[in-house]
């Protein structure tokens, strides 16, 4: 057996692993720091605080898990109102909360409305859409904002960037597990390194970053258009993580 399928058996009997936990609150924490919800410096306490406030409730919180998300996304869900309610009681930010005994029930664990799932489900539609809109940089706008949102890149969506160009090495660069946990502008030079190779270019990670930037103001306003919901970058990598998690 190889053990990436080792890997899946485990995870797939143990869905909240510690690795799981670790790296999720990783990700959450440096959100807020790149947010300026909190300072760079207060990285390892909110961490540490953070998991211990999981782990506290661990049981109560998986008990309630009943499969209608995918785990990491329940998990999420979950340190996210616990990183405001950690905020909250430390004054760190003025942030309102919900109860988070009442949330872990009523948010996490409650089944979307037929309604709900159906705006969830039309909105998923509008977006891809919107990226058909996108002409020939779609497969590489995909790819950079499942790589800055640390989503997993597809091999099939490697593919529909390289558009039968070689890739020179630059697969190796597409999943790197070191990703999960990276800062952005770390992530934004393992896109310079991928795009360099695969197109031969020499831009520097400042150069991907504006570029995206301006592709993803052109996605929001797509988005927006007509009466729709407001979208900005923040809900947008939410949908991203509905769809792609």
């Amino acid at each position: 057996m190889q053990l990436e399928n080792i890997t899946h058996y485990f995870f797939t009997m143990n869905p909240f692993s510690t690795e799981l936990l670790n790296k999720i609150t990783s990700i959450i924490v440096k959100k807020f720091i790149r947010s300026g919800g909190i300072a760079p410096e207060d990285y390892d306490d909110m961490t540490q605080t953070l998991r211990a406030k999981y782990l506290a409730k661990k049981e109560h919180i998986e008990s309630l898990y009943k499969g209608e998300a995918q785990p990491q996304t329940y998990m999420s869900s979950v340190l996210r109102m616990m990183m405001l309610e950690v905020l909250r009681a430390s004054k760190k930010s003025d942030v309102e909360t919900v109860d988070i005994e009442k949330a872990t029930i009523t948010e996490f664990d409650r089944s979307p409305s037929p309604e709900q799932k159906a705006i969830i489900e039309n909105e998923k539609s509008h977006f891809r859409r919107v990226m058909a809109t996108m002409g020939k940089d779609k497969a590489k706008i995909m790819m950079c904002l499942k790589k800055i949102n640390r989503l997993q890149v597809t091999d099939e969506e490697f593919a529909e960037y390289l558009d039968g160009r070689p890739d020179n090495g630059a697969h190796q660069y597409l999943n790197a597990p070191a990703d999960v946990e990276a800062a952005n502008k770390d992530i934004y030079a393992r896109l310079c390194q991928i795009t360099n190779l695969v197109e031969g270019s020499q831009n520097k990670p400042d150069a991907i970053r504006i570029w995206l930037g301006n592709k993803i103001d052109q996605i929001i306003k797509r988005m927006n258009s007509g009466s729709r919901s407001k979208y900005d970058s923040d809900s947008l990598a939410i949908l991203m993580e509905l769809m792609y998690a």
